[in-house]
């Protein structure tokens, strides 16, 4: 076998060595074939090329052909096609004047119903309230009875704002729970002790000196030269304005927050100091005495007036209706249509019936121009929004029911037309009412559809594999060429080695 590689491959030997035996005429034999090979390679991309071109020209020119303007033969037949170049306005994707080049084949006309109700659901709740007793006397409470029971004042509006509603004759005068009928409860500021704690002094009934400002020491009188009257009124206002800054620092060390003092107001800095004559080490008596102050709320008298029933140890308790209110909207489209459901929700239609439900609705008596079909199913719509659903061991009085229901019935007409663009059938739909009318297809000539089927033409035929051809006809596939393998004996040591 090594002998056969070496006469096929006789370039190379072992690790890139060129092999000594190699002679002249295989060596020439070996570069002929390549040149043949390449010959062969430029021929059959020149081919491809030509035949992509030609086919690019005969697309290019059926692009550049102006297609011939098609007449209306008929009132509907125009407004058919004027319907479709408002489509091709209106979308960039449609080919343009889409009505004046197509191919009408067929058109009909046809109609859904849109019918929509919005119900309100209203949702009871009985609430006890109370107020203090003013003395108006209250005559024998009535009974009792579910919360669907009472006739209510009506609101206005399909989701108006929760609402309360007081029950009359339901009035009873119990004692107050808080004060336990008393009227009085201990003072909520003293706790019932009829003082609190002194707030300038904190209970020491001591207090820091003004003075010297709690250091005990004061800056000693230096007889000086009389100053002017504006520079010592600048200096007092200075002195004034310091002193106040390094009060709200010094409040706010004594708070524990470590912050250094911007302003050194201590007079030790500034020479020599004498004691204070206003105080002793800093401090002077409090005016509280005690550390005690009297409690200004309730007076020392350690009780003050219930809030709950104003001092009179009676409340008035009565009951409250709340109601609460929500809207719910369903909508169904009767009828079968190629058009998507979401779309034509969109769409205006023809309103055909609007009303307030105030009374049952039968499926055998339709309003005025609307069919029996349609009607039947949406007097079903509205009973199945309008009915409550039973469930066992839920109270019934605390369900949400329907109070008011309003239905609407809008006519939507379509149009379906079939038409043909290049030989190619389409069909589009025309819906909503005149005026407003809206298109839907599921496919359509694009308007770079010729464009679009040349690059596909051209990448079609430079992606298509060539044919086989026998060695005489040639290949523009160069061979792979293999490069010289020789077995050798190290090799093959090395193969038998366990894994390491």
């Amino acid at each position: 076998m090594s002998d056969e590689y070496g006469q096929d491959q006789p370039y190379y030997k072992g690790e890139g060595q060129p092999d000594p035996n190699m002679n002249q005429d295989n060596l020439d034999k070996r570069i002929e074939d390549i040149r043949r090979v390449v010959v062969q390679g430029a021929t059959e991309a020149q081919q491809r090329i030509k035949q992509v071109v030609d086919k690019a020209s005969t697309y290019w020119q059926q692009a550049q052909t102006p297609a011939t303007p098609q007449q209306a033969s008929s009132v509907e037949e125009q407004r058919i096609r004027q319907l479709a170049n408002i489509w091709s306005t209106e979308n960039w994707r449609v080919t343009r004047d889409l009505g004046n080049y197509m191919d009408l084949v067929s058109w009909s006309t046809d109609e859904v119903w849109v019918a929509s109700t919005e119900t309100r659901w209203e949702t009871r709740s009985m609430e006890i309230v109370t107020e203090p007793y003013a003395g108006r006397q209250v005559g024998m409470p009535q009974p009792l009875l579910p919360v669907w029971d009472y006739e209510l004042s009506p609101v206005v509006g399909l989701k108006p704002p929760q609402a309360r509603t007081r029950l009359e004759k339901m009035d009873e005068i119990v004692g107050c729970s808080v004060c336990n009928g008393t009227g009085h409860v201990l003072c909520a500021i003293c706790n019932g002790r009829g003082w609190v704690v002194c707030p300038d002094c904190k209970g020491r009934t001591k207090k820091k000196c003004n003075t010297c400002r709690g250091r005990g020491y004061v800056a000693d009188w230096v007889p000086s030269e009389k100053k002017p009257f504006f520079k010592k009124q600048a200096e007092n206002i200075t002195s004034s304005v310091g002193g106040k800054v390094a009060d709200v620092f010094e409040n706010i060390r004594q708070q524990g927050v470590p912050i250094p003092n911007p302003i050194d107001t201590d007079p030790a800095t500034k020479g020599a100091t004498v004691p204070c004559p206003d105080c002793v080490k800093g401090e002077v008596p409090c005016t509280c005495g005690n550390g005690k102050r009297m409690c200004s709320t309730c007076e020392g008298a350690k009780m003050s007036l219930c809030n709950n029933c104003a001092g009179t140890g009676k409340v008035v308790r009565h009951r409250e209706i709340l109601r609460r209110f929500e809207l719910r909207s369903q909508t169904r489209v009767i009828g079968e249509s190629p058009i998507p459901t979401q779309q034509l929700l969109k769409a205006n239609g023809d309103l055909v019936y609007n009303a307030e439900v105030n009374e049952p609705l039968y499926a055998d008596a339709p309003p005025d121009n609307v069919l029996p079909d349609i009607w039947r199913a949406t007097v079903e719509l509205v009973n199945g929004e309008s009915q409550v659903p039973e469930k066992p061991g839920i109270d019934q009085q605390t369900v949400s029911r329907a109070t008011l229901q309003v239905v609407e019935l809008v006519r939507m007409p379509y149009t379906k037309v079939h038409y043909r663009v290049n030989g190619q059938d389409y069909v589009f739909y025309v819906y909503d009412s005149e005026g407003r009318e809206k298109f839907y297809a599921e496919r359509f000539p694009a308007r770079w559809d010729r464009i679009e089927r040349l690059v596909k033409a051209i990448t079609t035929d430079l992606m298509a594999p060539t044919p086989p051809t026998n060695n005489n006809a040639g290949s523009y596939r160069v061979p792979i060429e293999v490069p010289p393998y020789n077995i050798t004996e190290e090799e093959d040591e090395e193969e038998k080695k366990p894994d390491q």
